[in-house]
């Protein structure tokens, strides 16, 4: 019978799972029951110690239930040693039903002599006390239906036999009572242990479900862990190959620049130019590249301070004025005095890439950058009257790689990372981005930027708007840096890679300047003695503008270089840190020694318009 389940056979591992939990808390709880028949056992034998019965009619069977006992005791004792295991299951299985068989049984036997000589008192007492056991047992062993039944039934059906042999009415009817009760509780347990049976199967199931759910959990977590890994790794491997591959571009750059006053044919020339283009187009991808990369491997860091917008409003003016008047465009920048608490170099890349954006995308018409208070909000917006973005793209425009009016992928129009590097800027800081545009008629780019208000900030305010100038046409401003008139000062120069130190100096030289240059600090002081002792320095003078290579080889770096080379030509020398790659702090570092910082590759013409800039300005 299927209720019996002395196999593991032919079930499911969850059913054989069950099966075997309820076998082990059988023999874990049922033991402790014998205590209580043994008080029951001791009773029984005081009060029938005077009746007129044989002992030996109660007695044998009482010795069986205590050798079923001892057996039982034993059997629970290597039980809480060694446990169940499944191969064990059908010999403990029937151990356990042979001892409530045998226990059952006893108690019959000993219900059939004494209920021969009961009284019709005792006898009604002895009933009672029979269901009430029967009950008992059902109770406890209520989860296996087997055990119960095996349990109460031989202890009823002896009893209510010997009733029924009387043919007495009363002891007929005490019979039929035991047996509706036998009945009656083992339909009323087999139901119970039916609903408990299928309630350890959901449980059992839904554990095995969150087990796997736990599993997929770990291997899409394990899985994601590599797919980030993986991904800094990347962003690492091009933020820290950055200086090398920036390396041989810097020299390009510098060389077609060098070559340009040797190239006379008009033929040579538009080529020339060409190249020059080019690599002013690769120099940019490679910008935005790197941007994304040192962005996604953390090695820019938001460092907010205060920072007047004038002096920034400086420098954008200084650059963007000449790239719109080479376009055609016209370039308007309102002035302001306000300040805002922010990374000014976090904040500046946003509004160039910006800027560089907008020159780019628009044919005619005007660029415009302004300031606007906004609350306890600076709003910086950069307007055009270029194409416009439409309505279906405007949610897509940030993402990498992204260019709505380049769907043929055109090289001269960028890889579609500037906006891309501006998402990934803003979210480095309170600095949300939002764009308003209208297709045909142009853009407006906001970054909202916390405004501060800074204690004695007025003078200071005053003093940064005043410095620049602003003539309302760029060209009045700025010429061609080859057009400019020869230079006769001196430049230091220190560069570990022989190519970039080469053409360095070769694009200086053809501007008039004087290069001193070395790998090494006390070999820079080797070069500016040589040049005193050709004549080519006056003794006495000190150099124009140091310019040094951040990573030299050393054990030393090019900001210790510059400090030693201010030693020995003073704490005022302008000086440039020329770096490659991105790291941590080090604009900030610069800034607090009065050092400017610039990134490989730079255009030639940039590098000489701000060497001019700093020497008249120390002029």
């Amino acid at each position: 019978m299927t209720w019996l389940r002395r196999s593991l056979r032919g079930l499911s591992p969850i059913e054989a799972r069950i099966d075997l939990q309820m076998l082990q808390d059988s023999w874990r709880t049922a033991p402790g029951g014998m205590i209580g028949q043994f008080i029951g056992l001791v009773l029984m034998g005081w009060m029938i110690r005077d009746w007129p019965v044989q002992h030996w009619r109660w007695m044998v069977p009482a010795t069986g239930l205590l050798i079923v006992w001892a057996i039982v005791v034993m059997m629970a004792r290597h039980f809480r040693r060694f446990g169940i295991p499944a191969s064990g299951y059908e010999r403990w299985r029937l151990a356990l039903l042979w001892w409530h068989g045998a226990q059952g049984t006893s108690w019959g036997l000993m219900a059939v002599a004494l209920l021969g000589e009961a009284s019709s008192d005792w006898r009604l007492t002895f009933v009672a006390a029979i269901i009430v056991y029967c009950y008992t047992i059902m109770l406890v062993t209520v989860h296996d239906w087997a055990v119960s039944f095996m349990g109460a039934s031989p202890l009823l059906v002896l009893a209510a036999g010997r009733l029924l042999v009387d043919h007495a009415p009363s002891s007929n009817y005490l019979a039929v009572v035991m047996i509706i009760s036998l009945t009656t509780c083992m339909i009323v347990s087999l139901n119970i242990s039916r609903r408990l049976r299928e309630g350890a199967l959901l449980r059992h199931e839904n554990a095995d479900l969150v087990l796997q759910l736990r599993d997929e959990i770990n291997k899409v977590t394990q899985a994601k862990a590599r797919a980030e890994t993986a991904d800094r790794q990347k962003s690492e491997f091009f933020a820290s190959a950055s200086h090398d591959l920036r390396q041989p571009l810097h020299v390009m750059m510098l060389l077609s620049s060098a070559l340009k006053p040797h190239v006379e044919a008009t033929e040579g020339a538009t080529l020339l130019s060409k190249i020059h283009t080019a690599l002013g187009s690769l120099s940019t991808m490679f910008e935005k590249m790197f941007d994304v990369a040192r962005i996604d491997a953390q090695r820019i860091d938001y460092k907010a301070q205060a920072l007047p917008l004038a002096a920034l409003w400086s420098r954008l003016d200084n650059e963007f004025s000449v790239l719109c008047e080479n376009k055609g465009l016209h370039w308007r920048m309102d002035t302001t005095d306000d300040w805002v608490h922010a990374d000014p170099h976090v904040l500046e890349r946003i509004l160039r890439n910006l800027l560089n954006n907008a020159v780019r995308y628009t044919e005619q018409g005007e660029v415009r950058l302004r300031a606007r208070a906004r609350g306890p909000s600076i709003v910086c917006q950069i307007w055009d009257t270029g194409v416009g973005v439409q309505r279906q793209h405007r949610h897509r425009i940030f993402e990498d790689y992204f260019q709505a009016s380049n769907q043929g992928r055109r090289s001269n129009e960028g890889l579609g990372l500037g906006l891309a590097v501006v998402r990934r800027l803003s979210m480095l800081g309170p600095t949300p981005v939002t764009l308003l545009s209208r297709p045909g008629r142009g853009s407006c780019f906001a970054v909202r930027v916390p405004r501060l208000i800074p204690a004695g900030a007025e003078g200071l305010v005053t003093r940064h708007a005043e410095a620049p100038t602003r003539p309302t046409s760029a060209s009045a401003r700025h010429t061609e840096p080859h057009k400019r008139e020869r230079h006769g000062g001196v430049i230091v120069l220190i560069d570990d890679e022989p190519d970039v130190l080469d053409g360095t100096s070769l694009v200086l030289q053809q501007q008039g300047w004087q290069v001193a240059a070395a790998s090494t600090p006390d070999g820079a002081m080797d070069a500016v003695i040589h040049l005193q002792e050709q004549g080519l320095m006056p003794e006495g003078d000190m150099p124009a503008a140091l310019i040094s290579d951040h990573r030299l080889g050393l054990s030393i770096n090019g900001l210790d270089a510059i400090k030693q080379l201010r030693y020995e030509f003073g704490d005022e020398l302008p000086a440039f840190l020329l770096t490659g790659e991105a790291t941590p702090g080090l604009a900030n570092d610069a800034q607090a020694v009065r050092v400017q910082l610039l990134h490989k590759p730079i255009q030639a013409d940039r590098l000489l318009r701000l060497l001019q800039e700093v020497t008249e300005d120390a002029a």
